[in-house]
């Protein structure tokens, strides 16, 4: 996959499908295929066969309503797009943030500082894959982006306590939304206590300390079920708060190459490099089945980003940047996907609206 035009954009405005499904699928096909060649009519009859398919496999947003003509495409684009999520929704580490996303008052030393203060660090990125995606399609409705770096699952009922202003995201859905795209579930499951541990007592580390994976193996593996039943929750309340809409769940890359080494800047063992693709992989199962069982899409990232990761020659992820804004030891940009990794994503997704597949 060659490295995808990174766009820069600033807006307000599975298989396992039964044999039944294929064989009624497949007559479909054959007999629309037949009328094309037959007939003159034949921008009708692509535009029944998108319907015709999808009654007979009978998923949710596999196309569109009974009669509309609309494509999958233009289904996605007809109302407002809302853009959900976490860190890696809201362009955490593609820089270029929103004015009132990157700001933090409480930064001033002690005493003078006061939790009080307002802080924002959302950091909603005009290169996150959901700017390019409206960069790069006419949304009738216009686009409202409420990804906050950050957010975890609760965040999108309920106010996000962590920064000023930031109200419950599934407030911006309405029945105008035709699109949701989301990241969501990696700060759920703890990703920067499990990289901040690595980095302090990785694989070879203090013998007599629990390495980060001995802390965070066995939690995450426990802990997954939980929030794949929350997840479940969320993604139908998405779906009631937006009934047209098609919902879109977006995976997380896998951060390192198959095959890491310890020389990169990152401070981490190979070990716990290959430990942490692993998770990811857990996760990323975990979304996908989540998704599948409430009836909306998901995309995984991983093949794409594969000869991308961190210490590769064409990296798509930020490696470890210490000296953040503030008093952070470390940037939060770090282990985040950079322009070039939100510009593959937005691909992937494109590719999705546009034929759309179920696992």
């Amino acid at each position: 996959m060659t490295t995808p035009q990174v766009g820069r954009h600033r807006r307000t405005d599975e298989r396992g499908a039964g044999t039944l499904e294929y064989v009624g699928a497949t007559i479909v096909a054959s007999l629309l295929a037949i009328g094309l060649l037959v007939s003159p009519a034949g921008a009708s009859i692509r535009d029944s066969f998108s319907e015709a398919i999808c009654s007979v496999i009978e998923r949710d947003g596999c196309a569109v309503g009974p009669g509309s003509g609309q494509t999958p495409l233009e289904q996605a684009t007809s109302g407002e797009y809302v853009a959900m999520g976490d860190s890696y929704s809201s362009g955490e580490g593609a820089w270029d943030y929103e004015e009132g996303t990157d700001f933090d008052d409480r930064d001033d030393l002690w005493p003078f500082n006061d939790d009080e203060e307002d802080h924002n660090r959302c950091h909603r990125s005009e290169n996150a894959y959901s700017q390019v995606l409206a960069d790069n399609n006419d949304f009738e409705g216009g686009m409202t982006f409420v990804a906050c770096s950050g957010a975890v699952a609760s965040d999108l009922a309920n106010p996000n306590h962590s920064n000023t202003d930031e109200d419950p995201q599934l407030d911006a859905l309405s029945e105008d939304t035709s699109l949701v795209t989301m990241t969501m579930g990696g700060n759920d499951i703890g990703f920067a206590d499990v990289v901040k541990d690595c980095i302090v007592n990785g694989a070879r580390g203090v013998g007599f300390v629990a390495t980060c994976q001995e802390k965070h193996d066995d939690r995450i593996r426990d802990e997954l079920p939980d929030l794949k039943q929350e997840l479940i929750d969320r993604y139908l309340a998405i779906k009631e708060k937006a009934p047209n809409a098609r919902v879109v769940i977006i995976g997380y890359p896998q951060l390192f190459p198959d095959n890491p080494s310890d020389s990169y800047h990152d401070l981490l063992f190979a070990e716990d490099q290959v430990w942490m693709n692993q998770m990811a992989g857990l996760l990323n199962t975990m979304l996908a089945e989540a998704a599948a069982e409430a009836g909306v899409e998901f995309v995984d990232p991983t093949d794409a980003f594969q000869g991308h990761g961190i210490g590769s020659d064409d990296p798509w992820i930020n490696d470890l940047d210490l000296g953040g804004p503030g008093l952070m030891i470390a940037d939060p940009s770090s282990f985040h996907p950079n322009a070039a990794g939100h510009a593959a994503i937005a691909e992937l997704i494109q590719q999705q609206l546009e034929n759309p597949r179920y696992r």
